[in-house]
């Protein structure tokens, strides 16, 4: 399956994460840029913001996310659709990498999505 960009659907979101733990997510800004494109493992607990009266929504407001089963088809959906973009060692979280054989990362206050 291709990666998807979710723009103002946390619920769609939030039920693509829950189905697909071992997939990949990227934040990333509403409108994409070369300068922010984080990728995370799906299973990774990022802060949350599911609460429909957020400041700052998981794909609402000033950010969005790019959802795929694998690595690559995220990598390549930055490719496609980032002006400028190139892959580098800043667009991996530190924590969950694709090299990062540990457990899931959990932070207080935080939930999956």
């Amino acid at each position: 399956m291709p990666a998807t960009h979710w723009v103002d659907n946390d619920p769609g979101y939030e039920q693509w994460v829950s189905e697909n733990p071992d997939g990949f997510v990227a934040n990333t800004n509403r409108q994409p840029h070369a300068k922010y494109f984080r990728i995370h493992r799906a299973s990774h607990r990022l802060p949350d913001r599911s609460s429909a009266n957020s400041v700052n929504p998981w794909t609402g407001t000033q950010y969005s996310k790019v959802t795929a089963s694998t690595l690559a088809d995220v990598i390549q959906w930055a490719k496609d659709n980032i002006p400028g973009f190139t892959l580098s060692d800043a667009n991996y979280c530190k924590q969950c990498c694709p090299d990062y054989d540990g457990p899931p990362v959990d932070h207080p206050g935080t939930t999956r999505y």
